[in-house]
């Protein structure tokens, strides 16, 4: 359908998807019918798998080369290395562009915004681009003098703005975009009768985002520890190969691996504790189930900070070591000062309604 919205992403760590999934769904409720765009793909099949890959390798192989990148750029202006390289797909972009019509784009990713704001630039186009950032977090990186709006869930946006010297109005504290299911109304205990779980158990989910990047299998070995048997959900997303791992570990407690799925929710509704790394989106999900958050081994960098944001607000624990986990994990499951503690702070943080906001806000503007 010609003349509606682009909402641009890609499929390198699950969250930016599931933002502009998000952010369609309430434009649909609105009337609109955007179009999601998964970039690099469409750009290039090639492109997009050098891109996935290289990423998850430089987390599994070199994850604190990823951090002195992400800290050395906020000095230093190397992010504008992206802006040069998708120079070499402006036309391709453009074409995406000049065949819908579009009024305005939208990106949930920052390199996506990158090569969106090089397009704008070349082609001098009087398009709107906004962009939906899905860390808790501010960072150089995001800046484009093509960007028309800015939506984030820091509450540091004008001292960011001031530093960077930036128009303020241009930012909006609106939380990140996650789906307002209607499971985030029901109890703990209808959530676990819909998925068939057990209700006389603690329940703990560990995450690892939609590439599963996390030893499952040393977590559950560190879980042996806990004084109770519990119910612990896997979800692994797509690594099917930690799947295969996991159902050959032998535990005390009940163990299920749960593969990429959309009730993910449903899933943290039902738990008593998630443990997870910090991705932007995740946190968000948790904390608008106000499921207690007990961090694990976030990735250097942009995770680090979310990780940071979240525990100086006391919404989340933060756990780098095995060992230490299942000392937490008993204090989180079964005291209660702590487990009410850090539900009353997810509440002060949570913002379920982003998405409906952020479209809200775009459709006035």
């Amino acid at each position: 359908m010609n003349n509606q919205p682009l909402i641009f992403s890609a499929s390198i760590g699950h969250g930016h998807n599931q933002a502009a999934k998000a952010l369609q769904h309430e434009f649909n409720n609105q009337g609109f019918y955007p179009e999601m765009v998964d970039t690099f793909h469409v750009i290039s099949p090639n492109l997009h798998q050098f891109m996935l890959s290289s990423y998850i390798l430089l987390l599994k192989l070199s994850p604190f080369l990823w951090r002195k990148f992400y800290f050395y750029a906020e000095e230093h202006r190397l992010f504008l290395l992206f802006d040069r390289f998708g120079s070499f797909f402006v036309e391709r972009l453009y074409s995406i562009i000049n065949k819908q019509d579009c009024p305005f784009m939208i990106s949930t990713h920052p390199f996506v915004t990158a090569f969106l704001s090089r397009v704008k630039q070349v082609k001098q186009l009087d398009i709107p681009l906004y962009t939906v950032i899905t860390d808790f977090v501010l960072h150089p990186a995001y800046i484009r003098q093509e960007i028309d709006g800015y939506f984030t869930a820091s509450p540091q946006v004008d001292e960011f703005a001031s530093l960077y010297n930036i128009p303020s109005q241009l930012f909006y504290s609106t939380g990140i975009p996650i789906s307002n299911n209607d499971c985030l109304q029901i109890s703990k205990w209808r959530a676990r009768y819909n998925l068939g779980l057990d209700q006389g158990k603690k329940i703990l989910l560990i995450a690892g985002g939609g590439i599963g990047l996390t030893n499952y299998v040393h977590v559950i070995q560190a879980l042996e520890h806990l004084q109770e048997d519990i119910q612990i959900l896997c979800m692994v997303g797509h690594n099917q190969s930690a799947k295969h791992r996991i159902v050959q570990q032998k535990s005390k407690h009940t163990v299920k691996v749960i593969g990429f799925t959309d009730q993910f929710l449903l899933y943290l509704k039902a738990s008593d504790g998630i443990v997870s790394k910090a991705g932007g989106l995740t946190m968000a999900e948790a904390l608008a189930c106000e499921t207690p958050i007990i961090i694990f081994r976030p990735v250097p960098g942009h995770e680090e900070k979310n990780a940071e944001y979240l525990t100086k607000a006391g919404a989340a624990l933060k756990v780098n070591q095995y060992a230490k986990l299942s000392g937490v994990l008993e204090k989180v499951l079964y005291r209660k000062a702590f487990y009410t503690k850090l539900q009353y702070q997810a509440q002060m943080l949570k913002k379920p309604n982003a998405a409906s906001e952020i479209v809200e806000q775009i459709l006035k503007l």
